[in-house]
């Protein structure tokens, strides 16, 4: 499933000739380029640790054996937008509104909790 890793170079220049410069970079100076994660860490391609506080996974951690899972079971049945009708979105936000205060029922589901400014 991945790529054969290219040097860190390499990788920087593909992604300035092919992605949007409006996608910034941390650090874009000397960028880090992250290979792997597991749990609450994030590694890159010299093996350095980083702990991540910022990729909206301080809940669960990376790669966390239950979400895999849940997410594998999914994607054999559906992987669509939530513009489709289908039962799993509204399981979801009716078992989550019942954890909520009424004036939170109604929910937009998105792929990331980031909010980018400009």
């Amino acid at each position: 499933m991945a790529a054969d890793q290219r040097s860190k170079a390499d990788t920087l220049a593909l992604r300035q000739r092919l992605i949007s410069s409006s996608c910034r970079l941390f650090f874009p100076e000397d960028p880090v380029k992250i290979v792997r994660a597991q749990g609450q860490y994030m590694y890159d391609e010299q093996g350095a640790e980083y702990i991540d506080c910022i990729n909206n996974v301080a809940h669960v951690g990376h790669c966390h054996p239950l979400v895999v899972r849940a997410a594998h079971e999914q994607n054999q049945v559906l992987n669509t937008n939530s513009r489709y009708l289908h039962d799993n979105i509204v399981d979801y936000a009716q078992r989550l509104s019942e954890t909520l205060p009424e004036p939170l029922c109604v929910f937009y589901f998105l792929n990331s909790g980031i909010i980018a400014g400009a």
